[in-house]
């Protein structure tokens, strides 16, 4: 394992031990883009365990985990797809000053991320493609 894929591997998992120990809190924006970013860097570790280069904007990130994971069954069309929907709910909460989430939706992304974060142990532990 590279340093690189290493780091992401490292901050994936501590960024979702934050989502899980924050997601009943008053902060539901916040657990929102952490429950995103833990899995973004679960995706930029598929990436790199893939031998390829990161992308530079999430959006390509995004489009090129989701071609990695489509043809791997529904689990993978279900990443793929979780992914796009975080990244969105990140976005909104982040630039949207009239977007307001509450609890729920912190539950909801913490689940999201938790699913997301077994997927991709599950990709990493069969080994490189």
């Amino acid at each position: 394992m590279t340093a690189e894929l290493q780091q992401h591997v490292n901050k994936a998992l501590r960024l979702l031990q934050s989502v899980q120990a924050r997601a009943e809190s008053d902060e539901p924006d916040a657990v929102i883009s952490t429950a995103y970013y833990a899995m973004h860097h679960a995706a930029c570790a598929v990436l790199l365990w893939r031998g390829e280069k990161l992308p530079k904007t999430h959006a390509s990130l995004i489009g090129r985990f989701g071609l990695i994971v489509r043809d791997l069954g529904e689990d993978g069309r279900e990443a793929g797809a979780s992914l796009h929907d975080a990244f969105a709910r990140r976005t909104k909460g982040d630039y949207d000053a009239a977007a307001s989430f509450d609890r729920g939706y912190a539950l909801a992304a913490r689940d999201q991320a938790a699913r997301f974060i077994a997927y991709w142990r599950s990709l990493l532990r069969k080994g490189p493609p």
